[in-house]
């Protein structure tokens, strides 16, 4: 038997008109790109502002002059600001000082902050690649800085300018919880010099959270540089990720009366959508509106939202019991979600999350209605996703307290079909959500948190209710991070559910960590209703040891051992596993990682669908991977490996991917992966299993011109290929727990 898969989508740029039709905190574009700034009165907080701390000079507007961010630091202005150059290399982490000159200037006014920073490099040696915005990720040349507006290490912003003028940005929580789903409306550019690059940031202070504060404001800030050619980066304070702490540790600045004005603003769109599978067009207006009354204070809400200019999801077969994840891409739910973000495995950064909030259950396919007997449906109309009519969130603090509040209304949904030649129709009502999220921060000393989340979601068929009470307590010198989270779930028709887990971070020393996670899960809980967990009734425990050095030989080492053990309700061994990898990072800036994993005899309860557990044999597998400098024009990596099957038999798995800059402004790769199973087991149906010979291949291919930094159009294609034979069926019998061969039974 052969079975084959095949999608492409493409995706190109929509061009949006986002018009502010109201704005009482910043003027427009074109009045930010000229400011009125003043000369400057130099402000020495050492020994003067009321934080022991606060050591770093900062400066303030006393009249009005003229500035342009245009990335060209050149106003009289920024001559009067005394720059920092003190910079070391954090990454590796060496903590040498920088080999590169590096002068940051900063200073601030009524309105927001402005950074200038000149950069000394080889102009030969420059790397430009312009991308989408938040692809912070990419080796090249940039600089950013992380603005912790708490002053105590609760919480905070990132900005990143990327030479060309690409630009990134995010949020970030104790201690290195870094997110790219907030937007900021800052401005920024960069410029080539005779000597190396420059870079200006203006970040107004009304797009920015921050506490009440009398006429005295602290802040703190790190500023960071990376050197792609060099494959290294220059920070001030000198903060490697080897280290346990880093947002508290910041270098701590003085302001005097930041009060932003209040912001409201309006935002329009309209969109259209072309589905060229089913050859339909829709079209869409909606409006978003954003109001921030204080700084710590602001409501979003979106009617009739536009999702048409969201990115496709990446193409997935999975033919498994597991619920694959999806994250959110949507900008109005990203925006502003890290308060509901209850812990630090509720984000998709940290892999598979926990969290009682996944805002794609928003608007995803509505609830199956039941159809009349003997009807006909296209049963493709079931997978479509529900319109939202609206939207709304509320995010605020007083004190220690942050808090937030989210909602969101789907439309009802209608289904064509046919019943005895007659065309009929089936309306099912849409989904109410609603979010209830409330957290306690302490950074005086150590950090510490308590926070209670709830959730609802209404329908006349079901209601489905979760809260989850979480809380985090980080040492004063960061080494030991405890977190813990209790959740339970409130299903109409269901038994009350209840689970939780605890994590522990122990850093003895630089470069060198362990990870302890307990995690337990009754076999009533059930987050799919509003949240996401991969897998009820359950008990898992990992463990994991980390080593980063740096040496002469190499630039960077990594090795890790990672330890996994898990049994069910019934006390069966559901997951085990030692994994070993080490990575090397070598002087030339190449990478080689060989890793190794074995998982002894285990049981699979979940893939029989309902119908029991049954035992696999152990499995090995071990693999390679290599990769070339990231900073040149063209970049490859190939990965290679073999393992042994759970049922019997070998697999044997590999990928490659290439990437061409042809300039600093069209990019083309392709990649292609394979893999090959002698025992492929799938569920056939009732208590049967097959066990498939298989290929698979997947391609793709893509293209990225930036006619601007802001400008972007992108092709994407997208392939995914299976093609199995029957090798062997399997029964599962009745209160057994091993498969037993049997005939083909067609």
């Amino acid at each position: 038997m052969i079975r084959l898969f095949v999608r492409y989508s493409y995706t190109l740029a929509t061009f949006l008109l986002l018009l502010s039709t109201a704005n009482y905190a910043t003027d427009s574009a074109s009045q930010a790109n000229q400011t009125p700034v003043s000369s400057l009165e130099i402000l020495e907080f050492a020994g003067q502002a009321s934080d022991p701390d606060v050591r770093f000079i900062v400066t303030r507007e006393t009249a009005d002059v003229d500035i342009a961010i245009d990335g060209v630091v050149e106003e009289s202005v920024w001559e009067q600001v005394t720059p920092h150059t003190e910079f070391y290399v954090t990454d590796p982490d060496t903590l040498e000082p920088a080999e590169l000159q590096s002068e940051w200037r900063l200073f601030y006014s009524d309105r927001g902050l402005y950074v200038g920073v000149n950069l000394e490099q080889d102009p030969e040696l420059l790397v430009e690649r312009l991308s989408a915005r938040d692809l912070g990720f990419l080796n090249r040349d940039y600089v950013s800085f992380v603005l912790d507006t708490s002053g105590e290490g609760r919480y905070g912003y990132w900005f990143q300018l990327n030479l060309g003028g690409s630009r990134s940005d995010g949020t970030i929580q104790p201690e290195r919880q870094f997110s790219d789903s907030w937007d900021g409306a800052w401005y920024g550019e960069t410029a080539r010099t005779s000597n190396g690059w420059s870079a200006e940031f203006f970040v107004p202070w009304s797009i920015l959270s921050m506490p009440q504060a009398e006429k005295e404001r602290v802040m703190s800030i790190i500023m960071q540089r990376n050197v792609a050619y060099l494959n290294q980066r220059f920070a001030y304070p000198p903060l490697p990720f080897t280290k346990p702490k880093f947002i508290s540790a910041f270098q701590k600045l003085a302001l005097l009366n930041v009060n932003p004005s209040q912001q409201l603003s309006f935002f329009p769109q309209v969109s259209s959508t072309y589905d060229n599978i089913a050859t339909t067009t829709k079209s869409r207006a909606g409006i978003d509106v954003f109001w921030r009354p204080s700084t710590n204070f602001q409501v979003t809400a979106t009617a009739n939202p536009d999702f048409g200019t969201v990115e496709a999801d990446s193409v997935i077969i999975n033919l498994t019991a597991v619920e694959t994840f999806f994250p959110e891409k949507r900008l109005f739910f990203l925006e502003g979600h890290e308060i509901f973000v209850q812990s630090g495995r509720g984000s998709s950064w940290s892999g598979t999350p926990v969290t009682l909030l996944h805002t794609r259950r928003m608007g995803q396919r509505p609830i199956r209605p039941t159809l009349p007997t003997g009807s006909e449906f296209d049963s493709a109309q079931f997978r479509l996703p529900a319109e939202l009519l609206g939207a709304a969130k509320a995010t605020g603090q007083i004190g220690g307290l942050r808090y937030g509040i989210l909602s969101a209304i789907e439309d009802d949904s209608v289904f064509h079909g046919r019943l005895d030649d007659e065309a009929i129709s089936v309306e099912q009502a849409g989904r109410n959500f609603g979010v209830m999220r409330s957290r306690w921060d302490s950074g005086s000393d150590s950090y510490k948190s308590l926070g209670f989340m709830s959730t609802r979601m209404e329908h006349p068929s079901i209601l489905a209710k979760t809260h989850s009470f979480d809380g985090r307590y980080f040492t004063p010198s960061g080494n030991v991070r405890l977190e813990s989270q209790v959740l339970m779930s409130d299903v109409s028709g269901e038994e009350n559910g209840f689970g939780g887990f605890v994590t522990l971070d122990y850093s003895p020393r630089q470069g060198i960590t362990h990870e302890l996670l307990y995690e337990t899960y009754d076999s009533n809980l059930n987050l799919a209703h509003m949240g996401y967990l991969r897998r009820n009734d359950a008990k898992i425990f990992e463990y994991e040891f980390s080593v980063r050095r740096t040496s002469e030989r190499f630039k960077e080492t990594d090795f890790e051992v990672d330890l996994e053990y898990g049994t069910n309700g019934l006390d069966q061994v559901i997951d085990s596993a030692i994994t070993v990898s080490q990575d090397f990072t070598f002087n030339n800036n190449t990478r080689f990682r060989v890793r190794a994993r074995h998982r002894p005899e285990k049981y699979d309860d979940q893939n029989s669908f309902g119908n029991g557990s049954f035992l696999e044999g152990s499995s090995s597998m071990v693999d390679f991977r290599y990769s070339s400098d990231s900073s040149r024009r063209f970049y490859y990596n190939f990965s290679t490996g073999h393992g042994t099957e759970e049922l019997d038999g070998n697999n044997l798995f590999g990928s490659t991917f290439l990437l061409w800059r042809t300039s600093d402004r069209l990019t083309l790769h392709s990649s292609v992966s394979y893999s090959q199973n002698d025992s492929w087991l799938l569920y056939r149906g009732g208590r049967n299993f097959t066990a498939f010979t298989s290929e698979g291949w997947s391609p793709r291919f893509g293209m990225d011109y930036f006619m601007t930094s802001k400008q972007h159009l992108r092709f994407d294609m997208e392939w995914r290929a299976i093609k199995a034979h029957e090798r062997s069926f399997y029964e599962l019998p009745l209160g057994e727990t091993e498969l037993h061969e049997i005939p083909d039974p067609n």
